[in-house]
């Protein structure tokens, strides 16, 4: 059980502080929830987990900085062509699972493909939101343990996966 001041990380909302243990009753059924802000930034939420179901959902403590660090210095490299999904169904299906997985490193290697993937063309819309969700994702974790704001974050992803060699033929 988390107690008020964890940082946590939701599989769907990213990573955020419990801010305080609520109870509320629907009917004769009482339950206690998580009540969570997310990490400041454009889609700044308050969400409300059912405590009994954190682990069914994934919660799960934030990671420390110098491995979710290092674990993003890994996105600078390219992945092997067969990592590469070009079939767009199978892509979309795979990078979301990913996304909603709540795994720091699932979520690096899917931002680390389209991120590749818009070196060699043009995403598509739906890609380049999903790319788009996932950094703020990984902005979200890392923002929180380092103790640092989400723009400062995404500067260190960005500057990340900038730093990608292209692969060798």
């Amino acid at each position: 059980m988390y107690s008020v001041g964890s940082k946590i990380v939701h599989p769907f909302y990213g990573a955020g502080t419990i801010v305080r243990i609520q109870e509320k009753s629907l009917g004769d059924m009482t339950n206690q929830y998580y009540v969570i802000d997310t990490v400041p930034g454009p889609r700044e939420l308050r969400v409300m987990v059912p405590i009994k179901n954190a682990a069914e959902i994934g919660l799960r403590e934030v990671g420390d900085a110098e491995s979710l660090r290092a674990l993003l210095a890994s996105a600078a490299q390219p992945p092997e062509e067969r990592d590469v999904v070009h079939d767009f169904r199978k892509r979309r299906s795979l990078i979301t699972e990913s996304l909603k997985s709540g795994s720091f490193s699932q979520v690096v290697e899917a931002v680390r493909m389209l991120h590749f993937m818009s070196t060699e063309r043009t995403l598509s819309m739906t890609d380049r939101a999903l790319l788009d969700q996932g950094k703020e994702i990984l902005a979200s974790e890392l923002a929180l343990s380092a103790g640092a704001d989400l723009q400062q974050a995404m500067i260190w992803i960005e500057a990340d996966l900038g730093s990608m060699e292209p692969r060798e033929v």
